[in-house]
């Protein structure tokens, strides 16, 4: 778009009106073709106002999550005690993005939506970014007052950044077993141009969960310069079959954003200030990111935990996921790239049906080109595992959380263990007798 078709889509009246309706106690940014930001603060008290920084070059317009008392009195050098005296309150903007495409954030909105429904919350707005992701937005009057003494308006930006977090949580399952039916590891990995460190949709999905002072956020029905799509609202239903042509500024049709509804959210904000109590007190602090087994040999089958040998058996549900599991598995059993694809052929031969020859080659080279090792998901992962019918757990099982520990444990408890010598740590080469007695040594030391 020219600059005067910017300005005559933000000088229709209905665009004008609808804009006007979000600017109270809020910072108005405009942003330029060449991507650079206008001056802060600003804000904008009429709708001549947009008119006039449209035609100064500004391409689009962004408000503050923040409501503030005096918005033009904000600068770089407040502090927080002063920031938290003008600010008034804060709407939470939920941003979903994806970098494996539209539809992924589609997915992940439709789950967040579907989250916020089971606590009654009917009334958020949703809207497109403008480019490939969606904004869901709880304003400010569905939060409580006060929390714990504390007005909500001073809790920026704690409680947003845990509200989102915990709803990160409660629907990672479900986001990542929608992800795994529509792509492979290998399209998933090619994506992101890594080998994610361990199994998370968030690696292909981001829904934001870190905000800081003066956050922004794209303004209903403003234009995105990377794309030339309107920002516009959506209901649930229409979310639900977006098309992006409905983004196009000629197409954009004027809705209701969201509905002010006091109190609304007061329950999922319990919940989450009960999960994060929790999770603060039985929080187990990890020294480390992986465990790496000081165990050279190749661990027999017969030592596999009871989910790796019903994989094994044969599937009718999950191959396309349990072959990333298979596969990390016996990595870390110390299997050849020979004996892992060989093994992966007789297994396959045991699914009903069968994976498609070239489906299952393309992903074991595509897994041997991996020079890092990772662990297969962890034990309580429903997805790979009782979702598929696989785990099936004895005794051992309850003392582990993945089931890479299995065979080590089994074999500890056989004394196999005790015959061999130079379990070395990688950090001060001292060696130990036992697998046991040098993660000991590591939680202490390292």
């Amino acid at each position: 778009m020219n600059r005067q078709q910017i300005v005559d889509y933000y000088s229709r009246d209905e665009i004008l009106r609808e804009m006007m309706k979000g600017v109270a106690g809020r910072e108005v940014v405009g942003a330029f073709l060449d991507k650079g930001y206008d001056s802060r603060p600003n804000v904008v008290q009429y709708p001549m106002d947009i008119i006039e920084m449209a035609r100064r070059g500004v391409s689009s317009f962004h408000f503050s999550v923040e409501r503030w008392k005096y918005p033009m009195q904000l600068n770089s050098s407040l502090t927080r005690e002063q920031l938290n005296d003008n600010r008034i309150g804060w709407d939470l903007v939920i941003d979903i993005d994806s970098k494996i495409g539209m539809e992924a954030s589609k997915t992940a909105a439709l789950l967040v939506c579907d989250f916020l429904e089971k606590y009654d919350i009917k009334n958020y707005g949703i809207k497109f970014s403008g480019s490939r992701g969606f904004h869901i937005i709880i304003p400010s009057s569905m939060w409580p007052v006060n929390v714990d003494y504390k007005a909500m308006s001073q809790l920026y930006p704690k409680i947003p950044r845990l509200v989102s977090s915990f709803m990160r949580s409660r629907i990672s399952e479900k986001l990542m077993e929608e992800i795994l039916k529509k792509h492979t590891m290998k399209e998933l990995t090619d994506a992101v141009g890594e080998l994610p460190s361990k199994m998370s949709p968030y690696f292909f999905v981001d829904i934001e969960k870190n905000w800081g002072s003066r956050h922004l956020f794209r303004a209903p029905y403003s234009l995105n310069e990377k794309t030339w799509m309107a920002s516009a609202p959506l209901s649930y239903s229409q979310l639900k079959n977006f098309s992006i042509e409905t983004a196009k500024p000629e197409n954009v049709k004027i809705q209701e954003f969201f509905k002010e509804s006091p109190g609304e959210a007061t329950n999922l904000l319990i919940d989450v200030m009960d999960w994060y109590a929790s999770r603060k007190k039985y929080k187990e602090i990890k020294s480390r990111k992986q465990e790496i087994r000081p165990y050279e040999k190749k661990v027999s089958e017969e030592l596999f935990p009871p989910c790796m040998k019903n994989i094994l058996a044969g599937l009718k549900d999950g191959k396309k996921r349990s072959v990333f599991t298979l596969i990390n598995f016996l990595k870390m059993m110390n299997w050849s790239e020979d004996e892992i694809q060989e093994r992966l052929f007789i297994w396959n031969q045991a699914n009903t049906p069968s994976l498609p020859r070239n489906t299952l080659l393309s992903q074991i080279r595509w897994n041997a080109m991996q020079k890092r090792r990772i662990n297969p998901a962890n034990c309580f992962n429903d997805l790979f595992y009782m979702s598929t019918g696989v785990c099936k757990p004895d005794d051992n099982c309850k003392k582990i959380k993945n089931p890479v520990s299995y065979p080590f444990m089994k074999m500890e408890r056989k004394q196999e263990f005790k015959k061999l010598r130079g379990f070395s740590c990688e950090v001060c080469n001292m060696e130990f007798k036992t697998v046991r007695s040098l993660n000991l040594h590591r939680g202490k030391l390292h």
